[in-house]
């Protein structure tokens, strides 16, 4: 398979305008986000454009912004051919790429409203299509960051960011729109579910370290082919199948640790903290990741709640809070079980998932 097939979507299509097919068309989306974000997004002349809607917040506390796409119709555009296996796949398509683009780029949510099609003419109008709005509204002391719109413009270093994604090795588009993908999704979690939070970061790592490579003081089997291990004709071929899987299953949560340890570099720098005892600092990141990887895998597998840092007026510059465990009804849960607050672990993981992107350019 040739590695163009392997793209983002929305680059496939900005390459085949780019050959200047006649064949092409425009639908206009309504998106919404709490962030008033000014300035224009006009990227490759026209082919993916952004801008504000309106000036003042709706009924629910949202600005509403028009993106426009310009689509190649060629049937080239998916290749069908060429398709297999190991071929490029994102369910959304490529309106779900571009937002989730955005969302990690400005660390905040887009909500589709609705989208128009058609040619707005003196014979014709165009056809609008609304979405149900899935929104929670939610305190912004809760997560600040991904509420507030300091910083942010569309005209400032949004088609940089995408000219780097349109640089990032092939191989890897698709793991990363889908470390995108679930950053985005954890985000509308906010204020509704802490735990779904979690789950979904947790992912957006999973996405792109399930290829990282542990050092040998973290595997042990290192280089060793699993059938050199058993003994031959111990087991029958069902039950070597089930030990083979439980051998490489042990291996997700070390390349979760490890995978952010490497990528969280300048993370940790600066500051100057006078309540100590609610930071996490550099030599504290593996016991709170293993907390965080073992909440979730308990939440998924066996249904048991996660003990998270209770938010608190005021706490919006902590990263945990300054609880030492907690007793409820008969049970007693310790201090290494407790979860940082999820604006702390979504900042780290955006961060990684910065540094990943310009380490694997082409």
């Amino acid at each position: 398979m040739k590695s163009n097939d392997k793209k983002m979507l929305w680059i496939r299509n900005i390459e085949k305008l780019k050959n200047k097919e006649p064949d092409r068309h425009y639908i206009e989306y309504e998106i919404a986000s709490e962030c008033g974000i000014p300035g224009l997004f006009d990227y490759q002349n026209g082919m993916i454009f952004c801008g504000k809607l309106t000036m003042e917040k709706d009924k629910n506390g949202l600005y509403h912004y028009l993106l426009k796409i310009k689509f190649s119709s060629s049937n080239e555009l998916y290749n069908y051919k060429t398709a297999n296996r190991r071929g490029y796949f994102f369910k959304d398509g490529i309106l779900g790429e571009i937002l989730s683009i955005i969302s990690i780029f400005f660390e905040c949510r887009f909500y589709l409203i609705a989208y128009y099609h058609g040619e707005l003419t003196a014979t014709s109008l165009k056809i609008k299509q609304e979405y149900t709005l899935d929104y929670y509204p939610c305190n912004p002391e809760i997560h600040p960051s991904i509420f507030s719109s300091e910083n942010k413009n569309f005209t400032l270093g949004l088609c940089e960011f995408f000219e780097s994604i349109r640089s990032l090795n092939p191989e890897l588009h698709m793991k990363f729109i889908l470390a995108c993908h679930h950053y985005a999704r954890a985000l509308k979690e906010v204020g509704k579910d802490p735990e779904m939070v979690f789950i979904r970061l947790v992912s957006s790592i999973e996405a792109l370290s399930q290829d990282y490579n542990l050092k040998r003081k973290d595997d042990l089997f290192a280089r060793k082919n699993f059938n050199d291990i058993i003994l031959p004709g111990v087991l029958n071929k069902e039950e070597k199948d089930d030990l083979e899987k439980t051998f490489e299953n042990r291996k997700p949560r070390k390349k979760f640790i490890r995978f952010i340890e490497n990528y969280s570099r300048g993370f940790f720098k600066g500051g100057n903290y006078k309540a100590k005892h609610t930071r996490i600092f550099r030599k504290d990141l593996e016991k709170n990741l293993d907390a965080i990887y073992n909440a979730r895998s308990k939440y998924l597998h066996t249904g048991e709640p996660m003990y998270l840092s209770h938010p608190i007026r005021g706490a919006s510059n902590w990263d945990i809070d300054r609880s030492l465990g907690i007793i409820i009804d008969r049970r007693r849960i310790p201090k290494s079980q407790k979860l940082p607050y999820t604006h702390w672990f979504e900042r780290l993981v955006r961060h990684c998932l910065m540094n990943y992107l310009k380490d694997n350019q082409l």
